[in-house]
């Protein structure tokens, strides 16, 4: 404990130099980060009265809303995020490239002590290359917003950049607030350049969530952070498990390209930072991502996957097991595997006991699907006390090596059951036991992805290209904006079948409200998608793989012969993948009417039409926002 304290204190010094004194190079001069000159155009304003009671960042960079949870004594947790452009590798890193900070290896090859490069450095130093990115408040991934469940989020977000954006609070299930959900256009109308907006609402879900952009493929450029959300001790059913819950134990992954190019990935990142893959690059020393434990030390380890292309990974640590505890913020009955497997958007949490001896050891990241054409992997360093950090071992580090032992939520993970070497995600069972749902409508999409000669890939959801209507559906559905909607069924009924022709509209699923709802979603394509509903939390109930023959009678073949379900305790989840010509099966209670997304998590097929809006209930059952621009302020120029 003594330890830690120490190392808080450090910490906290840091920040107070930085604070004070800003960045400075080599020689001493001060250098001023282009989030400096942003915040110099965008002052904090006066939030008035009600602020009073708000908990906002001290001077000592320290936010009091991170804090031992109390039950019963919320608080309203403020935040001001600029959104801003940025370069990775900017003036606040080349201090880094310092003799003091920098070793080599017997491979020849350069590394930057990580033990001596602070988390909250403001340098995104990413793979050592130069690169445009998308940042708020300057951070590379966002900073790691912690708060404790029951408390409410008050955040301005201040668009600087010359392009609209928004901010979804992913794993929220904004059941007061469906309006604040963060989606361009169906929730909201975005945030214009030189606008903020006021995102407000009371955090309803605990566990391992995260916030990212969800226009366009900005959070692929860095939008992105995670979203913590604990409880107190007495409502942890896993707290008996582990002695330390940290920040610096939060660990967002995500696939990376550089100089906003939409394309294959060409790299991974841990906490941004990791080894350089690009060839024919400029070669600069290796800064990696540091996680710090003490031999002895049972530490809870979160995990987001920010996974952007078509890139599930795979998570192990040299010579340790890992227990996992938990799946998009939903508590299941512990596990204990070698290797896990994220599909984009997934987050996974588990407990690292530290039983090895004093050393270092890799934290290793390995990319399939589109990510092994490029064979493409990362590490990061998991650093006891007292080992020397330049000692790395660094003969194993290939595409080629792979981890022993039991892997969860592997790729095309279809069997529904166990293996010697894999556990399925079906098969997690729900740490609290839900009741049997029986499911008063069953609705039966599909996912696909096909080439089309002259044309290039159409990306659908039940045979339809999404396109994003003009004005937002919350806010306008008592304007008769039900005219604008399509779906299979109504296409259908127009005489079209969307098999033959390009259906293109706005595909809105109607769902009653207060009624327990079973989606059996299909991927009628030869890969894997993950698939996240917004506003929910679901079981997922079955999961498997008919083939490319006969995943498009799934309907027919449930109908005649129904597809193996689960009974109680199905782990819960709002993102799961779904196989390639395969399904998965998701029951959830629709008791948060309003207008929520439902689509693929590899932007490039959601921005491309791989996506539908779920319309839970009827127009005067949403909720009403209770402000007349919903949170939209005007120009802050």
């Amino acid at each position: 404990m003594r330890f830690n304290l120490v190392k808080t204190s450090v910490a906290i010094f840091c920040l107070i130099f930085v604070q004070i004194y800003g960045i400075q190079d080599a020689s001493g001069k001060r250098i001023v980060s282009k989030y400096e000159r942003i915040m110099q155009m965008y002052p904090q304003p006066d939030t008035g009265s009600e602020s009073l009671q708000w908990r906002s960042v001290g001077k000592d960079m320290l936010h009091p809303c991170k804090r031992e949870c109390v039950d019963q004594q919320p608080m309203t947790c403020y935040y001001y995020l600029v959104v801003h452009y940025d370069d990775t590798m900017a003036a606040t890193c080349k201090r880094l490239l310092q003799t003091k900070y920098r070793f080599k290896l017997a491979n020849g090859k350069e590394y930057i002590d990580s033990s001596k490069v602070s988390a909250n450095d403001d340098c995104k130093y990413a793979d050592g290359l130069e690169s445009k990115v998308m940042v708020v408040n300057g951070r590379l991934p966002g900073h790691s917003i912690e708060v404790c469940y029951g408390d409410t989020i008050v955040a301005d977000v201040i668009n600087s950049m010359h392009e609209t954006t928004t901010i979804h609070w992913h794993g929220m299930h904004q059941r007061l607030t469906p309006f604040m959900d963060g989606v361009p256009h169906v929730t909201q109308y975005p945030i214009e350049a030189g606008q903020a907006f006021r995102y407000r609402f009371q955090v309803d879900h605990g566990g391992t969530n995260w916030w990212h952009s969800h226009t366009e493929h900005q959070r692929a450029f860095g939008l992105a952070g995670p979203l913590i959300v604990r409880q107190p001790a007495k409502l942890n059913p896993h707290a008996h498990l582990y002695d330390f819950d940290q920040t610096e134990h939060v660990i967002m992954i995500q696939d990376w390209v550089h100089n906003f190019v939409e394309s294959v990935a060409e790299n991974i990142l841990i906490n941004g930072r990791g080894r350089n893959m690009k060839k024919g690059s400029k070669v600069r020393p290796t800064l990696y991502a540091h996680f710090p434990v003490i031999r002895g030390g049972r530490y809870r380890f979160r995990v987001i996957f920010n996974g952007v292309s078509n890139c599930p990974i795979s998570l192990s640590i040299d010579n340790h097991d890992l227990v996992v505890i938990a799946s998009d913020g939903n508590d299941i009955e512990p596990v204990e595997v070698q290797k896990i497997m994220f599909h984009g958007a997934e987050r996974f949490d588990f407990v690292l006991h530290a039983n090895q001896e004093v050393a270092n050891y890799w934290i290793r990241i390995k990319g399939y699907s589109f990510c092994a054409k490029n064979q493409l992997h990362q590490e990061a360093v998991l650093h006891y006390q007292d080992a020397d950090p330049k000692v790395l071992d660094t003969h194993t580090l290939s595409y080629a090596y792979d981890a022993p032992g039991i892997m969860l939520n592997e790729l095309g993970d279809d069997t529904g059951g166990n293996s010697a070497q894999s556990i399925s995600l079906a098969t997690l069972n729900a740490q609290r036991a839900e009741p049997v749902m029986k499911p008063a409508a069953t609705f039966y999409t599909s996912m696909n992805a096909f080439q089309i000669t002259g044309e290039g890939f159409r990306f659908q959801m039940d045979d339809i290209t999404f396109s994003m209507p003009k004005m937002s559906l919350l806010q306008t559905r008592n304007l008769g904006i039900g005219q604008y909607f399509c779906n299979s069924s109504q296409q259908a009924h127009m005489g079209f079948n969307c098999k033959q022709r390009h259906c293109q509209c706005s595909n809105v699923i109607q769902v009653p409200a207060n009624k327990n709802v079973e989606f059996v979603i299909s991927s009628k394509s030869n890969t894997p998608h993950p698939v996240h509903l917004h506003g929910y939390t679901f079981q997922v109930v079955g999961m498997g793989v008919l083939g490319e023959t006969k995943i498009g009678q799934i309907e027919e073949i449930d109908r005649l012969k129904p597809l193996p379900r689960r009974g109680r305790s199905a782990p819960l989840k709002d993102s799961v993948q779904v196989p390639a010509f395969g399904y998965t099966i998701i029951r959830f209670y629709s008791d948060s009417p309003g207008y929520w997304m439902f689509h693929c998590h590899i932007s490039p097929h959601s921005e491309s039409g791989m996506a539908a809006v779920v319309r839970v209930g009827e127009d005067v059952q949403m909720k009403m926002c209770p402000v007349s621009n919903c949170g939209l302020c005007s120009s802050v120029s």
